[in-house]
């Protein structure tokens, strides 16, 4: 069992004999002979365990236990030391909050077993606390994976390799159609990871410098900025699941070490030299074609083929019309409940302009959409005026291989110009003419306003009784 413990004693000989003890168990130990010491080595090399000694020079220590334990949910679990007979200490450290207390003189074997103790415990809790996290709220209350046969089969696969407990999953399909949201089912499905974090690493919002330290950790020193060591999300992920999303956007250099690590399931912090254990499985996602990445050189095809050893593609929304509307009520649903409005449903001429829609951003812009109707209607059912939707681009205009028709007698969709004019005209509306309000729900400046207004030659006239003055 890896760990990072901080033994707390002013007695020198204690420490160095405790170090030894628990480092030959595989401990990563560090020492402070006060309680000064010990909360500046908290600081940079955060302990999961701290054996903590009650009688310390400068400090008491249920005053630096306060203080330890302040540091939230990854706040260590403290074993307080006390004088042998001094029950009542003991008794007030663990009403401050201390897991648990030794008498000393302090016997190395029972010291093993309780930092031991400390450390299974520690892991338990975060594994609870993972029970009613934000992956399963956000699962349960967020995820409709619709009607079609092929989103069925996206979940019959999901949990099936969620019972496989460390194999690798690479979730491929395009922007906006959902895949953490698949790889949080895997997650959550996963015997004995399930309950444990899902932490999620986006390879494509990070810069090249320092997505490796955000994934291993570091050590203090180990590049300009690194004043204090600092464990990484594969750190943070033990006992569950890291999620790399956009894996396609990561750098050929941090590549070779991700490779390294599925290979090996150990790896080490920036600037570090001792191996820590990898307890976590791999989740991937990307909207890029690996195999073309591959053949440019972009992306190595060993790290390529480790990855994909289950794939589970979700396809993208103008695929599974049929799942279009189902998705759309869900939405409706929750944003109408956030929103304090009693919408009904969706009117017809709604769900025939939604079905004549292709969704280029798929269910992310399926979502956009609602919500921004949602804002806009003021009647018992979402109606087609309140249902903005964005002119295609040229690429997003082009014919792609296989994809289906719209249906036959469909209305072309609106120009860009088209949309934002009837977005700032509705808002107005909404506003009485008030052009700061419209500014302020568009979040953009006054003059923004006004000259959105010009450009489009909207006639502000029947709301001059509303206007700014």
């Amino acid at each position: 069992m890896s760990g990072r413990v901080l033994v707390v004693d002013d007695d020198r000989s204690f420490r160095v004999v405790a170090q030894a003890a628990l480092t030959g168990e595989g401990y990563e130990v560090k020492t402070a002979a006060s309680g000064r010491e010990a909360l500046e080595v908290a600081r940079a090399f955060h302990p999961q365990v701290v054996l903590l000694d009650r009688n310390l020079p400068d400090a008491d220590g249920l005053e630096v236990l306060s203080r330890l334990l302040a540091a939230g949910p990854d706040a260590p679990l403290v074993v307080m030391a006390t004088a042998y007979g001094e029950i009542e200490n003991a008794v007030a450290a663990m009403k401050r909050g201390a897991f648990d207390y030794l008498a000393k003189p302090i016997q190395l074997p029972a010291l093993v077993v309780a930092v031991g103790k400390a450390l299974s415990e520690r892991r338990l809790r975060r594994r609870a606390a993972g029970l009613t996290g934000a992956s399963r709220r956000r699962l349960e209350r967020g995820f409709c994976p619709g009607e079609s046969a092929a989103m069925r089969e996206v979940v019959a696969l999901a949990e099936k390799v969620a019972a496989s407990r460390d194999t690798t999953v690479l979730v491929t399909g395009e922007s906006g159609t959902g895949k953490e949201l698949v790889a949080q089912l895997v997650h959550l499905r996963t015997p004995e990871r399930g309950d444990g974090p899902f932490v999620e690493l986006n390879c494509a919002a990070i810069p090249e410098t320092l997505l490796e330290a955000e994934l291993f950790g570091h050590e203090k020193g180990a590049f300009t900025d690194a004043a204090r060591a600092r464990p990484g999300l594969l750190e943070e992920a033990e006992g569950g699941t890291i999620f790399l999303d956009e894996i396609g956007d990561m750098p050929l250099a941090t590549q070779a070490k991700l490779l390294k690590v599925l290979e090996t399931r150990v790896f080490r912090r920036l600037g570090g030299t001792r191996d820590v254990e990898a307890d976590v499985r791999f989740v991937a996602a990307t909207h890029r074609d690996l195999d073309a990445a591959v053949a440019a050189g972009a992306f190595r095809l060993d790290l390529f083929h480790r990855l994909d050893v289950f794939r589970v593609h979700v396809p993208p929304l103008r695929e599974r019309r049929e799942d279009v509307l189902p998705l759309a009520r869900f939405f409706l649903v929750e944003l109408a409940a956030r929103a304090g409005k009693a919408i009904g449903g969706l009117a017809p001429e709604t769900e025939r302009r939604l079905l004549a829609y292709l969704f280029p951003g798929n269910v992310r812009e399926l979502r956009n959409v609602i919500e921004r109707a949602v804002i806009l209607e003021a009647g018992p059912l979402l109606s087609e005026d309140a249902v903005l939707l964005r002119a295609p681009t040229p690429a997003e205009r082009a014919p792609r291989p296989g994809a289906p028709a719209p249906p036959a007698g469909a209305p072309p969709p609106p120009t860009l110009a088209d949309v934002e004019k009837a977005y700032v005209e509705q808002l107005l509306e909404r506003a009485g003419g008030n052009r700061s309000q419209v500014a302020r729900w568009m979040g953009v400046s006054y003059p923004t306003v006004v000259k959105k207004i010009a450009d489009h030659g909207i006639d502000v006239s029947r709301w001059r009784a509303g206007d700014d003055g």
